[in-house]
């Protein structure tokens, strides 16, 4: 939500450039209230969306500002590893341990399907998801500090995190 404020501007984008295969979903009652992106060697679920998306969708000025923050994150995946390609859970759905369970769904998608270790990033103004990730086995593998663009960006640093599985 960072990179892509708007809510219409988000879901557009999403439905255009969203790779379901790559997803792992929290669905009650027919509503989804969580999702987890994966991003493997086989694809990932915002593999879809481009940067013409982008400027397309959010404008000159947006779309090279949503660009920017989604090169600050190092996507591509090890050979032995699946990176979260982003988790969301529903407002109304935190602290219900739908985050818990869709990591819990990765951790076993990753051990059937090979994958040694699983890594994430995580900014520095979301502490209550950091302490979610620590919970569930997570380590902080680094931090990148880019202070002069939290103005901008409305962030100024991104922790690595991973989980041996």
């Amino acid at each position: 939500s960072f990179a892509v404020r708007r809510t219409d501007s988000r879901k557009a984008l999403f439905r255009q450039g969203f790779t379901l295969k790559h997803g792992i979903g929290a669905i009650t009652d027919g509503q989804l209230l969580g999702i987890a992106g994966l991003h493997s060697k086989e694809g990932s679920l915002t593999g879809g969306i481009t940067y013409a998306d982008l400027v397309s969708q959010l404008g000159w000025l947006r779309g090279n500002k949503a660009a920017l923050i989604f090169s600050l994150y190092q996507r591509k995946p090890e050979p032995d590893e699946l990176v979260m390609d982003g988790i969301a859970v529903s407002e109304k759905a935190r602290g219900t341990g739908i985050g818990s369970q869709l990591l819990n769904e990765v951790k076993q998608y990753a051990q059937q399907n090979g994958y040694n270790r699983i890594r994430l990033d995580v900014i520095d103004t979301n502490p209550k998801a950091k302490r979610l990730y620590e919970r569930m086995g997570f380590q902080a593998m680094k931090t990148d500090y880019f202070p002069y663009l939290k103005t901008i960006l409305g962030f100024g640093g991104v922790t690595t995190m991973s989980l041996r599985v």
